[in-house]
């Protein structure tokens, strides 16, 4: 069993927590029953898994489960990858990965198996809304009931490819090759080009058009001219073709316990596990097809029989291959998805009651909402790198065009972006990435296989996403040893 305790909170270095004095404390306050473990590089392990995130958790339960040897190892002080519950001020807030929804099937299946609940974001079902036009410049408060089907209707009419809303070109989204001609004809559309389009049938007030633009460039956290078309159609297909379905199953409801409690039932669960924290890998050899040897930052050499691979796509850069992958997969992880943007919460002096803001891009706030009953906390959206979310004056600043005079008494969050272990935040692919380099990151190079929430077929991106490839590579990694090895 990995070596933990009952539960208990810790300091982990990632994230900040910025004051309303100018006063930064650097590190989150995150539950966690990690101990120290001692690492014995004597051992050959069966399995070496290559980063604690939701992915690693799964498959490392998983193969334990099974009489599997496991080393676990991850880069960061903490388990959960994208993910992690902080603590602060006698409320948790969720830094990366929040929102599920029951529809989402192996994260639902781990939120029954460990007796889990769901909470509501209640911003996001607010009628009273605050929305910016003309380049942020002016500001209109308009009900979001009144405004509700008209942007629903825009946003079908831009995901209807094939007048059934996108049916034919992805009509099983957790496979999503099955129209393959189709697909590959879609993914060669950015999100602007679908928008250029279609813009002139839409028939749409401007505010319709900034709203929907908004929710766009939400979806990707960017320029939508930078967004694949096809993963806007691949969320759309998750969200049964409809907006408001969709949008319940992006950001509504959330584990009540918090993310990070599900990463610890996971590996509490663990057998014949063994997890190094703290501990960032250089390098993967497997020239010897019967033993893999992995270098680590302190020099020493590990021994596998075979090796699971977790990094987020656009870190994949920083760890070497000997010999090199194959060139597709080369290509691939050089190319990266796009990088995403800013996540922020807020604590506010006084409470607004149930609201939710948007914004076109570039405005630094593209959507916000607030999350508790009273309207104390704030969650905002910021695309690319356009707001700097430690600096809480400039943060107050951009809330006050939406929410004019309202003091921020704190603001914290993660730099995903710039975060080296991550280089990221949730998965969106640029033009033509989802054919060139999806099945390219998913194919293993035995004895080296690769999972994330990056690469997965469904919710890709997303927890599910990442439990879905867990699962999914640990069963090819039980096939793979027990051909090979016979005996075990």
């Amino acid at each position: 069993m990995a070596n933990t305790a009952e539960y208990s909170s810790k300091t982990t270095r990632d994230g900040f927590l910025s004051y309303s004095d100018g006063s930064i404390e650097n590190g989150l306050t995150t539950l966690t029953a990690v101990e120290i473990q001692k690492l014995d590089n004597t051992k050959e392990y069966d399995v070496i898994i290559i980063g604690a995130g939701f992915a690693g958790l799964i498959a490392a339960r998983e193969l334990g489960l099974r009489g599997r040897k496991v080393l676990l190892i991850e880069a960061k002080d903490r388990i959960g990858g994208r993910t992690f519950t902080a603590q602060t001020n006698d409320h948790n807030f969720e830094i990366g990965g929040t929102w599920i929804h029951w529809s989402q099937p192996h994260v639902w299946s781990e939120i029954t198996r460990y007796g889990l609940s769901l909470k509501e974001s209640k911003g996001v079902a607010a009628d009273r809304m605050s929305i910016l036009l003309e380049n942020g410049t002016k500001l209109k408060e308009i009900s979001m009931l009144d405004s509700l089907v008209a942007l629903a209707n825009a946003m079908e009419k831009y995901s209807d490819v094939d007048d059934v809303q996108g049916r034919t070109v992805i009509p099983f989204p957790h496979t999503p090759f099955v129209a393959n001609e189709l697909v590959q004809k879609y993914d060669q559309l950015s999100m602007q080009d679908r928008f250029d389009q279609i813009i002139d049938s839409l028939n749409i007030t401007d505010e319709i058009k900034d709203m929907l633009l908004a929710l766009l460039s939400m979806n990707m956290q960017g320029d939508i001219a930078e967004g694949g078309f096809i993963d806007h159609l691949r969320w759309w297909a998750l969200g049964d073709y409809n907006m408001i379905r969709m949008f319940d199953k992006l950001s509504r409801y959330k584990i009540k316990e918090g993310t990070s409690t599900l990463a610890q039932a996971i590996l509490n669960d663990c057998k014949n596990v063994t997890l190094l924290l703290s501990t960032s890998v250089l390098s993967v050899d497997h020239t010897n097809t019967n033993s893999s040897i992995i270098r680590i930052q302190t020099g020493d050499l590990l021994l596998a029989r075979s090796v699971l691979v977790t990094v987020p796509l656009n870190a994949l850069q920083n760890l070497k291959f000997f010999p090199p992958l194959g060139i597709k997969k080369q290509e691939s992880i050089a190319n990266g998805q796009c990088p995403g943007g800013r996540k922020f919460w807020v604590k506010l002096e006084k409470p607004i009651g149930p609201w939710f803001g948007m914004a076109p891009y570039p405005n630094p706030i593209t959507m916000a909402y607030t999350d508790d009953e009273e309207g104390y906390i704030i969650v905002g959206f910021g695309p690319d790198e356009l707001l700097d979310i430690q600096n809480i004056n400039i943060v107050e600043k951009e809330l006050n065009k939406f929410l004019p005079n309202v003091k921020v008494t704190y603001v914290l969050g993660h730099d995903w972006r710039n975060d080296p272990f991550i280089l990221s935040t949730w998965s969106w692919y640029k033009p033509g990435q989802m054919c060139s380099s999806l099945k390219a990151l998913q194919i293993a190079e035995p004895p080296i296989f690769f999972a994330s929430g990056d690469i997965a077929d469904g919710w890709r991106g997303f927890i599910d996403g990442a439990i879905e490839s867990g699962l999914t590579n640990a069963r090819y990694i039980q096939q793979y040893l027990n051909k090979r090895f016979p005996s075990h």
